[in-house]
């Protein structure tokens, strides 16, 4: 099902970071992509306290087993410190990880000694493995970290361009319906284990579809720090025209990994849509 080469398609050469991730060229890269990279490194330390690893997330595994069959292979876009590709390789699936954080993937290399997740550190919107995959997932709201239209584009298209021609792309956002007319910050308190809390704000800016989060972190014996980002949300049906530009079109859609029936208007439900390459 999966095609492989040994080089990148671009040609571009590849090096090898501290945390052993392949290490795609910096110039491919973006201003987008380097504030992510700069907000997930800040966070990467408290990352699990804040959000643990549960046992629905072996859902996902169930799900894309509906796709495709046990042992194939995943491209997982943001795969941080692995919450996701490590219940995937559990479950037989042969994942490979894009993650722009150093600090991100360094937690990856800590809980995964054996290696079974195969690391890439670049841009995601820059990306060329130089082969396709069975399933190309995004999961977490990873396509609402491209900050503009363009970089949102741009990413689109490289999920294309990895997903092998019976494969299936899996995308999981948010319904932004509050969101978007929200006129005041949300402030939100997640406890960090028992060694303190952050504490999160979230602006949104409907013009441009943008969501402002900042997050200070309050632990024990450390001085106050901070780390902001800024994220696009997308509606569903501006999901399904970004796919139509790459070539997919969308074949499925629920509210959940479970495949509950997704009726939209409601910002705390999940969107999980499953989109095909064109033929």
């Amino acid at each position: 099902m999966t095609t492989e080469t040994a080089e990148p398609a671009t040609g571009l050469p590849a090096d090898t970071d501290a945390a052993g991730a392949t290490e795609l060229p910096a110039d491919i890269g973006g201003f987008g992509a380097a504030v992510t990279a700069a907000y997930s490194d800040a966070l990467a330390a408290v990352y699990d306290d804040v959000y643990p690893a549960t046992p629905d997330l072996a859902d996902i595994g169930e799900f894309l087993l509906t796709l495709t069959p046990k042992g194939a292979s995943v491209l997982e876009l943001g795969v941080g410190t692995g919450r996701v590709a490590i219940p995937l390789a559990d479950q037989g699936f042969r994942v490979h990880g894009v993650e722009s954080s150093e600090g991100m993937l360094a937690r990856l290399a800590e809980k995964d000694p054996e290696g079974r997740i195969t690391p890439v550190r670049g841009d995601f919107a820059g990306l060329d493995l130089g082969r396709t995959f069975d399933v190309v997932l995004a999961p977490f709201n990873v396509l609402c970290c491209a900050m503009a239209v363009d970089e949102q584009i741009a990413l689109m298209h490289a999920i294309a361009r990895h997903t092998a021609a019976d494969g299936a792309v899996v995308v999981e956002t948010f319904d932004p319906s509050d969101y978007h007319v929200r006129k005041s910050n949300e402030v939100t308190t997640y406890p960090v284990g028992d060694r303190g809390v952050m504490i999160e704000s979230v602006g949104v800016l409907p013009a441009s579809q943008n969501m402002m989060l900042h997050n200070t972190l309050f632990l024990d014996g450390d001085a106050p720090r901070s780390a902001t980002t800024v994220m696009r949300y997308l509606w569903p049906s501006e999901l399904d025209l970004l796919a139509a530009i790459a070539g997919l079109e969308l074949t499925a859609r629920y509210a959940g990994w479970r495949e509950q029936p997704f009726d939209g208007g409601d910002s705390r439900k999940m969107c999980v849509s499953v989109f095909r390459p064109l033929t």
